[in-house]
């Protein structure tokens, strides 16, 4: 298959794979690492915007060959031209040893020869032609199945791709060598949850790679390099008011379908905004955006962030307001305080725990205020349980003794464990008996008995 080349409109030749391409791109990472001397770009103090030597053609070759992969040009342009590996997006990218490693289901000849009743090679899974009911299937599969099992399938899942870097965590950054996604870069939660399957950048690998030092050049924001669009702000703001024209938009780099709140998030690369931008995210009529359209004004114009926020917190939106509100700067919060705290004990409200993270996030927060929600048998035990999380920070949580050991003392295990936590550590004698109770109930249990000797050590007692 013929693959295209993809230049951003500043490359310097369209030509593909020329030489003058390997310059421009390396002379992109020199300047990045100029503009970020201190590497204070998220990955950048692991790869330093430092590239390894090339490879030869021949190195390529013999992996291509040992993994029954073909691996796509752009790439082996950038091996062989650029850097075997190095400086690039999050931690940067492995050299192709690394990457050999770090793919454990990377085909070889002998787990090819293995699939004797199977398709070869084995035709790429990842592929724009999953449902994300398959992918879900294929979870539930893989949840189910023997050792062996699990490794076939595995192998299946994992076709044509290579893992050439990752994100941290269980994030690792993919380049797919078959099916429709050839060439360019997935992103991939080997957590793998049913609910949560690959994410399609879209983006062919010289794309992806030169218009990560692209954006570190234009100071944008690259928490999310890749996740969301990289068009221009007037670009996605003339998109997002087309789109009630029309259920998508193509991007014309090659993305995938974008609705209204990806082309909105996509907002957050930017550190400032135009005017227009701002008055239209204040005038947005989106209740399902509202709380997305008051996190970026926060970020580009306070004074009008806030009086969206005010409307929405009085009545308009008020779940709205409390899923942006931590976004507030910290001496922004207290003043809100009040006002959430009322909302706390509305019967409609939905995001209780998220208010209750708000609260906690406020220097004026008190134990008086939280503690008949926690001890309303009438809320969830999830929400109650982060109510006495945040009481536990308070400074007056030793007015609530009583209140705090009838917890401990009752039949939620969650909920004792944290109103034990919450004071297992301050002294205070009038909880002695509530803490011999608990051992001789908890003493077996290692979490509980773990804090249940700080206590004691705390307050001087011996349990029996």
């Amino acid at each position: 298959m013929e693959e295209k080349y993809h230049p951003s409109p500043d490359s310097p030749t369209e030509i593909p794979f020329h030489p003058a391409h390997a310059s421009y791109l390396k002379s992109l990472v020199t300047q990045a690492g100029a503009r970020d001397p201190s590497h204070l770009i998220f990955g950048a103090d692991r790869h330093k915007y430092k590239l390894n030597p090339p490879a030869s053609p021949e190195q390529v070759r013999r992996f291509e060959e040992k993994h029954n992969l073909l691996l796509p040009e752009e790439y082996k342009f950038f091996l062989t031209q650029i850097g075997n590996g190095g400086a690039g997006p999050y931690y940067g990218l492995y050299s192709l040893e690394e990457a050999e490693r770090y793919t454990e289901y990377l085909e070889t000849t002998q787990t090819a020869a293995k699939q004797k009743d199977e398709e070869v090679p084995v035709p790429a899974f990842i592929d724009r032609r999953m449902t994300p009911e398959d992918w879900a299937v294929r979870m539930e599969e893989l949840d189910n199945c023997s050792d062996d099992e699990y490794d076939s399938l595995m192998y299946k899942l994992c076709a044509g791709m290579l893992v050439i870097g990752t994100q941290g965590c269980t994030y690792d950054t993919v380049l797919m060598c078959r099916g429709s996604e050839r060439g360019k870069i997935v992103y991939i939660d080997w957590n793998l949850e049913p609910g949560y399957g690959p994410f399609f950048t879209g983006m062919p690998f010289l794309y992806w790679y030169e218009m990560y030092f692209q954006e570190i050049l234009q100071d944008h924001n690259l928490t999310s390099y890749g996740y969301l669009c990289l068009k221009s702000e007037e670009e996605l703001v003339k998109d997002f008011c087309e789109m009630d024209k029309k259920t998508a938009v193509e991007d014309n780099r090659d993305f995938p379908p974008l609705n209204k709140e990806q082309l909105l998030s996509s907002l957050f690369r930017f550190k400032t905004a135009a005017a227009e931008t701002i008055d239209f995210l204040a005038a947005l009529k989106e209740p399902e955006l509202d709380a997305m359209r008051t996190e970026l004004l926060f970020r580009f114009d306070l004074h009008r962030g806030r009086e969206v926020f005010e409307q929405l917190l009085s009545g308009s939106n008020p779940d709205a307001a409390i899923c942006c509100a931590r976004r507030l700067p910290e001496g922004e919060k207290c003043r809100y305080y009040q006002s959430m705290l009322q909302l706390l004990y509305r019967e409609n409200i939905t995001e209780k725990n998220r208010l209750l993270y708000f609260l906690h996030d406020c220097k004026c927060r008190r134990a008086r205020d939280i503690i008949a929600f926690a001890m309303d048998n009438n809320n969830k035990e999830e929400t109650k349980k982060t109510a006495v999380y945040v009481i536990g920070t308070c400074d007056d949580k030793m007015n609530y003794v009583r209140e705090l050991s009838e917890l401990m003392r009752g039949e939620s295990y969650w909920l004792a464990h944290t109103a034990l936590q919450a004071v297992f550590r301050s002294k205070c004698r009038k909880l002695d008996d509530t803490y011999l109770w608990m051992w001789e109930k908890y003493k077996t249990d290692r979490m509980m008995s773990a804090n249940l000797k700080i206590a004691f050590q705390t307050n001087g007692i011996s349990p029996q």
